[in-house]
């Protein structure tokens, strides 16, 4: 989890052993964070990102989130370079 100033982001599905952040750490754009993963049912490494309104998760509601200026309809598949 990243909390930023208006929301709370979700990283799922990182590769087990890779973070490179700590509880506290500040990260900034660009900052790597862990490696892609492969948890779950999936046949390749994928990155769920979602961002919420605030913790606990339960309470929370969705943030939408702007990728190139665009919100993402669901299931699409991202490619960051």
């Amino acid at each position: 989890m990243i909390q930023t100033g208006a929301a709370v982001v979700a990283l799922c599905h990182l590769k087990q052993g890779s973070l490179e952040v700590r509880v506290g750490d500040h990260v900034a754009l660009g900052d790597l964070i862990a490696a892609c993963g492969n948890s779950g049912n999936s046949t390749e490494p994928h990155v769920h990102v979602q961002a919420i309104d605030r913790l606990p998760v339960h309470a929370a509601e969705a943030v939408p989130m702007l990728f190139d200026g665009q919100l993402p309809r669901n299931g699409k598949i991202l490619e960051i370079p």
